[in-house]
């Protein structure tokens, strides 16, 4: 068995916490607060870039790869998806003939909110050994080439504020570099090749990215505002100043070696359910949380807090059980 590695158990962690923020934090913001707490917690993409510093280069076997990821992502993902439409049958009023065509749909259309990212890890996951021979024959610099023209491709929306620019990404030339997999080959660098925090790199970085985060991001909101809306194009993840937020916790939790024991076992142990956390936690969110936040007035508090109490000890419960690679 691989030694757990405390910051990467850590990453986890937030990461499932700043999904289940993002997913539940509504109960209690408009439209523009939703929008702000989205850019810092970034949703999945966290857990994107865990992906590929655990799963990049990958070694040995591609096939061999392929079935040990699928065999351990794809029973509890597609026993939740068929959970959630059977919950929309029975709390939605779906008729029988809604259910089969959403179920028949499966492999095309998640079945809730929050699937989305299981197909993009899915596909991830199909591109790693590809990507792998390239990252074993290539240098640093050659990924931080491509890296540069991802990063470069999430400042794109920057320029309809100053000049008529295609809304649509993939007209433009740098369209080949868009999508989740820069996030994937970013957790890859920044794990591969850390940063020191004394060295002139890090400082460097540093202070860009802080810049970034202090100047860009109010210009970019009030641009957002005064000609768009701060909700518009700002909810898939494809924008600078989220690559920067998850940039900077990927660098600072990586570096945690060490807690007190009893912390860094929690911290583990939440650590092994976040998946089976991450897939049931909409439905607890949906259907047993939010009925109840109508008329609270501290909902935006505890809705994110009670999702992810009874989320982790659904699945905690379910871990002790037979059924436990099925479903977590």
């Amino acid at each position: 068995m691989k030694q757990r590695i405390l910051g990467l158990d850590l990453l986890r962690v937030v990461a499932m916490i700043f999904v289940i923020i993002d997913h539940t934090i509504v109960c209690g913001l408009g439209a523009d607060d939703e929008t702000m707490m989205h850019i810092i917690v970034g949703d999945s993409v966290l857990f994107f870039m865990i992906s590929g510093a655990v799963l990049l280069p990958v070694e040995g076997s591609g096939v061999a790869f392929l079935k040990k990821r699928f065999k351990r992502i794809f029973p509890p993902f597609f026993i939740w998806s068929v959970v959630y439409l059977l919950l929309s049958y029975y709390f939605e009023g779906w008729t029988l003939g809604t259910l089969w065509k959403e179920f028949y749909s499966l492999p095309l259309k998640p079945s809730f909110g929050a699937a989305w990212f299981m197909y993009a890890l899915m596909g991830f996951y199909l591109m790693a050994p590809i990507i792998s021979v390239w990252l074993n024959n290539t240098s640093r610099r050659w990924v931080e080439y491509v890296l540069v023209l991802w990063a470069l491709s999430t400042t794109i929306p920057y320029a309809c504020y100053f000049v008529e620019f295609p809304q649509n990404i993939h007209d433009t030339v740098l369209s080949p570099f868009v999508g989740y997999l820069g996030y994937m080959l970013l957790g890859y660098y920044l794990y591969r090749y850390p940063l020191n925090a004394e060295s002139s790199r890090y400082k460097t970085v540093a202070w860009a990215v802080l810049l970034m985060l202090a100047v860009v991001l109010p210009v970019r909101l009030y641009f957002f505002t005064e000609k768009y809306g701060l909700t518009y194009m700002l909810h898939n993840d494809q924008h600078i100043n989220i690559v920067a937020y998850m940039a900077i916790y990927f660098i600072l939790i990586i570096q945690v070696k060490r807690l007190p024991r009893w912390i860094e076992m929690g911290v583990t142990r939440l650590a092994k359910l976040s998946f089976g956390i991450y897939l049931c936690h909409t439905a607890i969110y949906e259907y047993v949380v939010l009925p109840h936040m109508y008329d609270c007035e501290w909902a935006m508090l505890i809705a994110p807090l009670a999702t992810f109490l009874a989320s982790t000890l659904l699945i905690y419960l379910l871990s002790l059980t037979p059924m436990k690679r099925y479903v977590c």
